[in-house]
């Protein structure tokens, strides 16, 4: 959501308004006509903007600035922007937007509700009569559906034996859970919504606590830290005198986790706050806890293990009962 910034320039220069090229800068190089308006903008400010040599249309509501890279992330923000509203990027190519295998961007479809401002011609727009905000994020800048969503969406497009593997998909990269699902399909399941039966069948025998087929990333982390000599055993229900949740990784001898987030899940959704409580409590049970990304797995592999390595012997040398996160370079400890 824009805000109304100062007032527009008066003057021939717009193309020194400072919060208009932040924003343009933030949405791959685009602008609409409404968001100058938001931030000030008259209507002559508008089309000052619109006619000026720096700016081009891209539909009659999206100006794009000249010299901004043609990409598909721009493609992409363009549809959603030109429809307006609660405009979401959604059913297989939202899921492709979040990196799910199998799935394409091309031909864009969105969902939306009446309160979106217009159809747009980059997109195929289905009108949906329940998209709460709660089950839309902001992934790369862009409005897209969570990834629960997503998995009845798929279901409800999708032959049954493709949406399995699709959200069986979404489930290996962490970007979903049971508990999440279930969530979902709390809210979702009352009023009978295209898709929720297919999703409900697909959950039903796999319940809170199934694992997903292992992922590339599963065995790559198993196979380093193996090879560096720390034995670990994957996807272990841990916990002191009650059950706190499945880690991802538990070494095979010692109160020793490593947990594995996906970067796109920590940086669109919510569920920071679940996991920061699961983790204390596996603290409190006196687990020396780990928490790496997806991306130091893939693109620093050494150094991340040397960083396991490092907080393996932190953890021996101050009896375990620590946390390590590296994705925000803090460190916190207490012995129990």
């Amino acid at each position: 959501m824009v805000g109304r910034g100062r007032a527009a320039p008066s003057s021939g220069r717009m193309n020194d308004w400072p919060e208009l090229l932040a924003l343009a800068e933030r949405q791959y190089g685009l602008v609409t006509r409404e968001q100058i308006r938001r931030l000030g903008g008259s209507q002559a400010a508008v089309l000052r903007v619109a006619r000026s040599s720096q700016w081009e249309p891209v539909t009659k509501q999206v100006l794009r600035r000249r010299g901004s890279p043609r990409t598909v992330d721009q493609m992409v923000m363009a549809a959603v922007l030109d429809a307006g509203g609660d405009a979401t990027l959604a059913y297989l190519p939202g899921a492709a937007w979040w990196g799910v295998a199998g799935c394409v961007l091309d031909p864009l479809v969105l969902c939306t509700t009446k309160k979106a401002r217009t159809r747009t011609g980059l997109a195929t727009t289905h009108e949906v009569r329940w998209l709460p905000d709660r089950w839309v994020t902001e992934l790369r800048g862009v409005r897209v559906a969570r990834p629960e969503l997503l998995a009845m969406q798929l279901h409800a497009i999708c032959r049954p034996e493709r949406a399995e593997v699709l959200v069986d998909r979404m489930w290996s990269r962490r970007l979903l859970s049971g508990p999440s699902i279930a969530q979902f399909i709390d809210e979702a399941g009352a009023s009978g919504r295209n898709g929720i039966t297919g999703l409900r069948a697909y959950f039903q025998p796999r319940g809170l606590k199934y694992i997903p087929p292992a992922s590339g990333l599963e065995g790559r982390v198993k196979g380093l830290l193996g090879d560096a000599g720390i034995p670990m055993r994957p996807q272990v229900d841990s916990g002191g005198e009650r059950w706190t949740g499945r880690v991802d990784f538990r070494h095979v001898d010692l109160p020793f986790i490593v947990e594995v987030q996906s970067e796109a899940h920590h940086a669109a959704l919510v569920d920071q706050v679940a996991d920061a409580v699961r983790i204390d409590q596996l603290v409190a049970d006196g687990f020396s806890v780990v928490e790496i990304s997806d991306d130091e797995v893939w693109l620093t592999a050494r150094e991340t293990v040397r960083h396991v390595e490092d907080c393996l012997r932190e953890s021996i040398a101050n009896g375990f009962a620590l946390h390590f996160n590296r994705r925000t370079d803090w460190f916190a400890g207490q012995n129990l």
